[in-house]
Formats: C-alpha cells, sequence, structure tokens
C-alpha cells in the first residue's frame, strides 16, 4: 500500500494536534483499515487492525475487536479539532463562489441528509472542484433521536428539528466571520420553522421546497407554487418578496426554473437578493451528492451505506468520522498528483532544492507550499463529449478521467515506491499548511511534537 502507517499517523496529528497520542494512533490504524477493508462491519475493521502497544504476539482478533470498540464507545474525543481543520483546508480547496455586489465572498454551506438504516447521518460539505469535501456531520437514531456531538456522548432530543438546528448552529460556529456563509439544502429541510429560525440569527439560505408548498405574493396571489408561479421547460421566474407556507408566512424571495430536459422545476426559498447567484448556489449543491457517492459505493466504502453491522449510533459517528479523514487524505493525495505526475512527465522538470517529504511542519518556505497539492480541477460537464484522458492519468484509468477522490484512494491503495512519496508529500504539505493554526501550546509542548512528531518512515 502506498499509505505507511507512519504517514497516517503524522496526517492524523496535523489534522488532531490536540488529541492524546494513543487516540491518533488508533484513528490512524482505523483509516488503514478501512483503506484495506472498505466495509463498515466492526469485526472486518478489526482484522486488519495491527496489535495494541502492550499486545503479545499473536494478537487474537477477539483482542483486536475489544481495541476497536474501546475507541468506538469513546465519547470525549474532540471532534472540532477536526472539523475546524477541515475548514481550514477548504480554504486553500475551495472553489470560488459566484459573483455578488457585496463585498464580502460568499461560502456555499452545503447541507444534507444520507441514511444507514436505522441511523441518519447530517453532513455539512464545502464545494471544491467536482466534489463538495465534508467539514462536519452529526449522527442520530431515527426512532429514539439519540444525536453524536462533540465533547458528549450520545443524548436524546425531542425532534429531529432540533438536531438539525444544533447542528447547523455548531457549524456556524466553525466558519470564519469573514466570508458571507449561504446555507444550501434540499427539500428534506424545507419547513417554515428551520427559515424563519435563520433568519432570526440574521443567516442566509437558498432551500428547495415542493411544488404544493403554499406562497403568498404582494399582489394578494396565493396558493400552491405551482400555480402561483407556473412556469414551463426552459423558463424562469423570480419573485423578490413573498411568504412561505400558509401558516409559518415566513418572508422570503423565491426563483422558480424549469431546465429544458428536466422532469419538473426547481422552486427555491432564499433570504438573497440576487436570482443568478441563488441559481448557481443550488446548482452547486450536487456535488455533495457526489461525495456521498464516493463514500457510500464504491470509492471509500466498497458496500451501501445500509450494509452495516453496527447497532449503536455511537460507533456509526466514530467510524464516519475516520471516513471523513480518510476522504480528505483521498482528495489531498488526488490533487498532489494532479500537481507532481505531469511534471514528472515534463522532459524539463527540475528537482526542488528542498524537498517537501523531508520538511519541518515548521518551515517558514512558502516554496515548500508550492510544492503541495493542485488546485482541484473543474468539474466535467456530464452532457457534451467525454474529455480526453490525460497520459500520466491512464495508469490509473482506462475510459474517461477520474475524480481526484478516486484518483486519491487508487494511489492509496496502489503497491508503488513513487506514490508512497507521493502521498507523503501531501501528508507533509498538510502538516506544514495547518502548522500556522496550532493550539496554544506551550514552548516544550512544540518542542516535544517537534521532535516526537512527523517521522520519517524507515
Amino acid at each position: 500500500m502506498a499509505l505507511d502507517s507512519c504517514d497516517a499517523l503524522s496526517f492524523i496529528q496535523s489534522l488532531a494536534p490536540s488529541w492524546h497520542k494513543g487516540q491518533q494512533v488508533i484513528l490512524s490504524e482505523v483509516i488503514k483499515a478501512l483503506q484495506e477493508r472498505p466495509v463498515l462491519c466492526p469485526t472486518e475493521i478489526a482484522r486488519s487492525l495491527p496489535p495494541g502497544p502492550n499486545a503479545k504476539e499473536p494478537c487474537s482478533l477477539h483482542s483486536r475487536l475489544k481495541r476497536l470498540d474501546r475507541f468506538l464507545s469513546n465519547g470525549r474525543l474532540d471532534e472540532g479539532a477536526i472539523f475546524v481543520r477541515c475548514f481550514y483546508l477548504t480554504c486553500q480547496f475551495g472553489s470560488d463562489p459566484p459573483g455578488s455586489t457585496d463585498e464580502v465572498p460568499i461560502l456555499p454551506l452545503l447541507l444534507d441528509t444520507t441514511y444507514f438504516e436505522p441511523f441518519a447521518a447530517v453532513m455539512a460539505s464545502v464545494p471544491c472542484g467536482s466534489r463538495g469535501l465534508p467539514i462536519a456531520l452529526t449522527t442520530y437514531h431515527r426512532y429514539n433521536l439519540e444525536a453524536c456531538f462533540p465533547h458528549s456522548s450520545a443524548r436524546s432530543f425531542l425532534s429531529q428539528n432540533l438536531i438539525e438546528e444544533k447542528f447547523i448552529e455548531y457549524v456556524w460556529s466553525l466558519i470564519t466571520p469573514t466570508v458571507r456563509t449561504v446555507l444550501v439544502a434540499d427539500r428534506g429541510f424545507a419547513r417554515g420553522s428551520l427559515m424563519r429560525w435563520l433568519l432570526d440569527r440574521g443567516r442566509d439560505f437558498v432551500i428547495r421546497f415542493d411544488s404544493d408548498t403554499h406562497l403568498s405574493l404582494p399582489d394578494g396571489t396565493s396558493g400552491a407554487v405551482k400555480e402561483v408561479l407556473a412556469i414551463k421547460p426552459g423558463q424562469s421566474h423570480w419573485i423578490a418578496k413573498g411568504w412561505y407556507g400558509k401558516d409559518d408566512h415566513v418572508p422570503i424571495s423565491a426563483l422558480a426554473i424549469w431546465e429544458e430536459g428536466q422532469e419538473e422545476p426547481w422552486y427555491l426559498a432564499t433570504s438573497l437578493k440576487d436570482p443568478n447567484t441563488v441559481e448557481k448556489l443550488y446548482r452547486w449543491r450536487g456535488r455533495i451528492e457526489c461525495g456521498y457517492r464516493d463514500e457510500k459505493t464504491g470509492v471509500i466504502l466498497r458496500e451501501g451505506g445500509d450494509d452495516h453491522k453496527l447497532r449503536s449510533v455511537l460507533h456509526l459517528h466514530r467510524l464516519l468520522l475516520a471516513i471523513l479523514s480518510l476522504h480528505w487524505l483521498a482528495a489531498i493525495s488526488g490533487l498532489q498528483a494532479h500537481h507532481d505526475l505531469p511534471e514528472s512527465d515534463a522532459p524539463n522538470a527540475s528537482e526542488p532544492t528542498t524537498r517537501l517529504e523531508e520538511a519541518s511542519p515548521n518551515t517558514d518556505s512558502l516554496e515548500l507550499l508550492r510544492q503541495g497539492p493542485a488546485q482541484p480541477p473543474p468539474a466535467i460537464p456530464h452532457r457534451g463529449p467525454t474529455p480526453k484522458l490525460p497520459p500520466w492519468m491512464k495508469r490509473f484509468a482506462v475510459r474517461g478521467p477520474l475524480s481526484y477522490v478516486r484518483l486519491g484512494m487508487e494511489i492509496l491503495r496502489a503497491k508503488a515506491e513513487d506514490l508512497t512519496r507521493l502521498v507523503r508529500r501531501a501528508i507533509r504539505w498538510v502538516g506544514i499548511y495547518l502548522w500556522i493554526w496550532p493550539p496554544r501550546w506551550r514552548p516544550w509542548q512544540i518542542r516535544y511534537r517537534l521532535n516526537h512528531w512527523w517521522p520519517l518512515p524507515s
């Protein structure tokens, strides 16, 4: 495998620097186990775990399963340390937001729910190229409404709406106020109480709603939106002011779009005032679906989300946290390949004076950051001709270009020395990039981490 154990540990140390060393070790081992056995089955994952630090050889499957269970049952992990650094990474790889008349840039926050029966996970992602990369998640039981949040074990809520609102509140706390965050969600979040809750807190949103939803207009017209905003394929209609819901009566703007070739129109409720921005933001929501396909079927996991053997919502939450970390590692490795492999094929490629894979994370050399991952390639349109496969990508694909996440997973699962060095460069870049946002460590703590972290594999 191109992913070395020391490299996996270095990645987790950079992503969760405030964790205890034993917690970092077990999470890095779970990531490697998921890479080798991509299923949500604790027994299968335990088969790929190495023995514990104090275990006697040979280590039985029962001992490895107990070690995994202790990690999955730990309700005191600082998940926020990982979530906030995932957001820092999106500052580097996030797609350019659509144009706006405001000076503050717009950050689309893609929100959606995915199901692992009888559980569900609410994920927040940021569009990065053709994919929405996750920055935070919460997991809950669909029937007893036990939900997992950072710094606590699973606890019960009175309703699913309260879980979603608490999660949105938490995600907003991770994001810098220097950007204008816009919540982008599908019809599962279309309810008047949520829109009013967002408006009361001064937060922007673009949410799709059903065609039978009641909408009132300033001229007194009211009724189902499919009748109030009746459009044909190829048409669009913008309402600058209206009221959502017959009982809720929430003040919103609304946009109706029916693209040719689609079965039904989009009806979008928003707090924004520019219809072009609203349309583009919702089009970007499809990128979170691509991320779900990467996580649940074929790329990161080989089986569907419901094909799991878990009975505890906290166990699923911990495994999804490991999948989130692996998702980011695959994405960064794929983008590092987009940077390194085309240059290696160039006839006049020059060797840098300082190798990225040998650098310390506290370096102040900007040249090393330029050796890191490339920016995400643009999304490939579903319609039209398939782009020609680059020569360097023929090593990993046959028919057409791979997404950078799938490319990264192919690299992590490969057995080649040059790809191992590529992954190591990507992980060292993460350490250097995230070093400028460390916790408030004391000098002796910094010295300890520089001496004992980020080990070079033998």
